[in-house]
């Protein structure tokens, strides 16, 4: 018989419980067993199974044939509710796409999500380059360029707190030294833009502006690509009558 499992720091509640077990979930873990929900979610077996089916009944998760738990459609429609998607996403579209026709290289938008960049929004071609971004994951912010750019326009204290903590390191271009980071989030908020160079895959960089709204930098718009093909002054002005175009699709909304 195996040693009981450690629940120290499960959730009690059973919404706690529901969260913890639909934060199981990542872009690397899109199927989990029941045995896998529970020991990721540090439930008991018999807790993790009364919360998946009361969130299976719900269809916020659906079993598959394999006896994998995922995530349901009704997750999904209920996300496309948040202002994130029925605003921002839905706003930029038009903007994104004009972007993505003058380029042909990856388009991303951005927004700051948990002291990480979530990325809103990727329009992506045939041929351009791979990239670890998608649309609903999440990256550091300090080695993609929407990253740098959300990043820089924080308030000091948040960018020191951001830099006090142990800072990945995707490739050996990724810039982990609190004091270089310092010196370029301070370039990033002079100019007004942000590039980065291989710094989350080899082989690409990338160049992002702020959107604005109000003096508030609320999302970030970049630009990724092949990093011979980097053509930085030429991204820059094009991604700033986008971010222009994008604000004020916003401010109609107001």
């Amino acid at each position: 018989m195996s040693p009981a499992r450690s629940t120290e720091g499960a959730p009690i509640s059973s919404i706690g419980r529901g969260i913890a077990v639909l934060a199981c979930f990542t872009p690397r873990a899109h199927s989990l067993t029941l045995s896998e929900l529970s020991q990721k979610s540090k439930l008991p077996m018999s807790s993790t199974h009364r919360v998946v089916a009361e969130l299976t009944t719900g269809g916020f998760l659906v079993r598959g044939k394999d006896k994998r738990y995922r995530i349901g459609t009704r997750m999904w429609s209920i996300a496309q509710l948040a202002p994130v998607s029925d605003q921002l996403r839905d706003r930029s579209l038009p903007t994104l796409a004009r972007l993505y026709e003058e380029t042909g290289e990856n388009i991303t938008l951005a927004v700051l999500d948990r002291g990480q960049a979530l990325y809103v929004d990727r329009l992506v071609g045939e041929k351009t380059i791979p990239s670890a971004s998608r649309a609903g994951g999440h990256l550091p912010l300090h080695t993609t360029g929407v990253g740098k750019v959300l990043l820089a326009y924080l308030d000091k204290e948040k960018i020191d707190s951001y830099l006090s903590r142990p800072l990945q390191r995707p490739t050996p271009f990724s810039i982990t030294d609190p004091e270089k980071l310092q010196v370029e989030l301070a370039e990033v908020r002079q100019r007004g833009y942000a590039v980065a160079r291989q710094e989350m895959t080899p082989g690409s960089g990338s160049v992002a502006v702020p959107i604005l709204r109000r003096g508030r930098c609320i999302a970030a718009v970049g630009v990724v690509s092949h990093l011979n093909k980097l053509d930085v002054p030429h991204l820059v002005d094009i991604l700033n009558q986008a971010a222009l175009s994008i604000a004020r699709e916003l401010e109609e909304d107001s």
